[in-house]
């Protein structure tokens, strides 16, 4: 199907949310240019677990008016025409968009939807706002961030960098309770993209990091730990209680498994004075025995905090960019490794839920 089907509309991916394997292509009208506004040549979308979640019609909402949503929230695009207010752009700019809008609530108003209060929000792609997997787009500059040309082919994962980035902003913001705090050793639970991501800011930090995740090494996840200078540990092969045993205070863990039972895990890992900052979400009403009573002593005793952090700030996503350029410089052309299937929208575009991998991208002819 060519990109342009006239003039005045073009191709987009989209599904019936809440209905099961309804994704399918679909037409909208080309965006408008406004005073306050730049229009925006897809170049790249990202795909994660949530869009999958939301193709498998598990969640999502399409925007009022509309019975279908457009997918896709990590998106890398150009700017290719210019509002006359707009004065922060310019034209041929590569640029990655947040995913977030705010509703009215205290948070919101005063710039933080990363913390809204109501969760009255809307998000490109998820919850009642169309997605970017559309070949153009129409945005306000103060919900674009620029990215350097050298970074053309790694600015798609700006959007899933800053929600370890966040977390990362988070670990620090509550870490402040401690007069001397130098975090040292770090567990890191998951090798998906975020899990990955994590692995990798953690270790331009310096700090010793252990990444866990099921499937026992070799494969390609285990060695982009091990290639950042990180240690692979699976639990399949081992019990993670082992770590408690042979390393120092655990002072971070970023929990990005997807799933609930390496929650707790984590609570009996976390070290004294530690923090950990849960980054999934679990779906499904599944219950587990957990050691309450030994969970709760240590946290009291250790005064070890818990915390959720979900979406991200733009600060996150300008933290996110400079920080794909430390990826490339301490370890370049690791960073690439991780987007390991390459579909070609829109003929491609209704298979995405079966790519497989550690991410997945849908490359959009350039104009």
């Amino acid at each position: 199907m060519p990109n342009v089907l006239s003039q005045n509309a073009m191709t987009a991916v989209a599904t019936y949310p809440r209905q099961a394997r309804a994704i399918h292509l679909t037409t909208v009208p080309q965006p408008v240019l406004a005073g306050d506004n730049v229009i925006v040549d897809v170049i790249r979308v990202g795909i994660c677990g949530t869009d999958k979640e939301i193709i498998d019609g598990h969640f999502g909402t399409a925007p009022n008016g509309s019975n279908e949503l457009i997918l896709g929230h990590e998106v890398l695009g150009k700017v290719v025409d210019i509002g006359d207010q707009v004065t922060s752009l310019t034209s041929g700019q590569l640029v990655v968009a947040t995913v977030r809008r705010p509703d009215d609530c205290p948070m919101c108003r005063v710039g933080q939807s990363d913390f809204c209060l109501w969760r009255g929000y809307t998000e490109h792609g998820i919850i009642g706002r169309h997605g970017f997997m559309v070949e153009r787009f129409a945005e306000r500059p103060e919900y674009l961030i620029p990215v350097p040309d050298s970074l053309e082919s790694l600015g798609v994962l700006v959007e899933p960098l800053s929600v370890v980035e966040k977390a990362l902003r988070v670990t620090n913001a509550v870490q402040q309770r401690l007069l001397d705090w130098t975090p040292k050793t770090a567990v890191v639970i998951g090798a998906g993209p975020i899990g990955l991501l994590g692995t990798m800011l953690l270790r331009s930090l310096d700090v010793d990091v252990y990444t866990i995740a099921r499937r026992p090494a070799p494969h390609l996840a285990a060695s982009i730990v091990s290639a950042c200078g990180a240690h692979y540990f699976s639990s399949s092969e081992h019990n993670v209680s082992v770590l408690t045993r042979d390393l120092s205070n655990i002072d971070v863990i970023f929990e990005a498994s997807g799933d609930s039972e390496p929650v707790f895990t984590s609570m009996s890992l976390l070290g004294n004075n530690g923090v950990l900052v849960l980054l999934s979400l679990t779906g499904s009403d599944r219950s587990l025995p957990v050691p309450a009573d030994a969970i709760n002593r240590e946290f009291v005793l250790g005064n070890k905090l818990m915390v959720g952090s979900v979406n991200s700030h733009y600060v996150d996503f300008v933290s996110g960019v400079e920080r794909l350029a430390t990826f490339e410089s301490l370890w370049p052309g690791l960073t690439s490794r991780l987007m390991t299937a390459r579909l070609q929208a829109f003929d491609d575009a209704l298979h995405i839920r079966d790519a497989g991998g550690i991410k997945a991208v849908l490359e959009f002819a350039p104009r």
